[in-house]
């Protein structure tokens, strides 16, 4: 490693230590913001590539008919028609941004309820015992996972259950190692430092299940890659779908397009082959009884 590039890595490690320990950015409103932005084509860019998922888990959570469901993260809510298809019961479905909303009430029509929040309050304001089936679909990494899941355990009726599917902390790791190494080559600026919460694997969402008294009959985790032509198609490919939520806000506007381009170059030096950048998201997913 050359001297210059020790410097930078040790200029980035102090500038991570000092956004660390340093007042957080409001993660969840930049995320909402980031999905807000992103809503009109959301379906096009993540749902239609990932749909095939959400629907097999759905599936072999097979919701009984008249079941009262709740979707949380739910989005455009392709997860919430899924269980009011199936179940033929009252869906609710929550998210804290609008503009998914707005595009989830274009989609579902009458046949679901939703509601703008974030889902750790709204399951904090429902009663005990309540609810036949709850649903995290893409989404429990935004939130504060341990206690979604203590809460969703408390809303549970005794035999209700829960089904997570999620992006791992593992996902999309190569195009994060390129991210870390544009910020190492300026680190100043860097300016926020998205705290996220996803999982390392079914493992863990499982030990999650379990502390918080519902007992696991499935778990699964995976991989999907689609691929881009260039760096900068890769960039726009992760920002579209959700992906990179919040990260045009690592920086401040007036970086954000010299940033993006060096991104875009990494990118391309480091993975490219025979034309195409692969984009790899790794999940993991789960089913539990109260």
């Amino acid at each position: 490693m050359s001297d210059k590039k020790q410097r930078h890595y040790i200029e980035m490690f102090r500038r991570l230590l000092k956004l660390y320990f340093a007042r957080p950015a409001d993660c969840e409103t930049l995320v909402t913001q980031s999905y807000d932005r992103i809503s009109s084509g959301y379906d096009e860019s993540w749902t239609n590539h990932m749909r095939g998922l959400t629907e097999s888990m759905i599936n072999r959570l097979a919701p009984p008919a008249g079941s009262k469901c709740i979707d949380l993260t739910c989005g455009t809510g392709y997860a919430s028609e899924l269980l009011a298809r199936r179940t033929g019961g009252e869906v609710i479905g929550v998210d804290s941004s609008g503009g998914m909303l707005e595009k989830a009430r274009e989609n579902c029509g009458d046949s679901c309820r939703f509601v703008n929040s974030d889902v750790l309050d709204f399951l904090r304001q429902k009663e005990k015992a309540s609810c036949d089936i709850i649903t995290c679909c893409w989404g429990l990494g935004y939130t504060k996972p341990m206690s979604v899941i203590r809460e969703i355990s408390r809303v549970l009726k005794p035999g209700g259950k829960t089904a997570v599917i999620d992006n791992s902390i593992f996902s999309l790791r190569e195009i994060l190692s390129c991210s870390f190494l544009t910020f190492a080559e300026s680190p100043e600026k860097l300016e926020n430092l998205m705290r996220f919460k996803f999982l390392t694997g079914p493992g863990m969402l499982g030990f999650f299940f379990r502390i918080s008294g519902l007992t696991k009959i499935y778990s699964d985790q995976g991989r999907k890659t689609y691929y881009a032509g260039s760096g900068k198609e890769a960039i726009e490919k992760l920002t579209a779908t959700g992906a990179a939520a919040g990260f045009e806000y690592a920086c401040r506007p007036e970086d954000r397009e010299e940033i993006y381009a060096r991104f875009a170059e990494l990118i391309e030096e480091k993975y490219k082959s025979k034309g195409k950048i692969p984009i790899t998201h790794r999940y993991l997913a789960g089913i539990a009884v109260k």
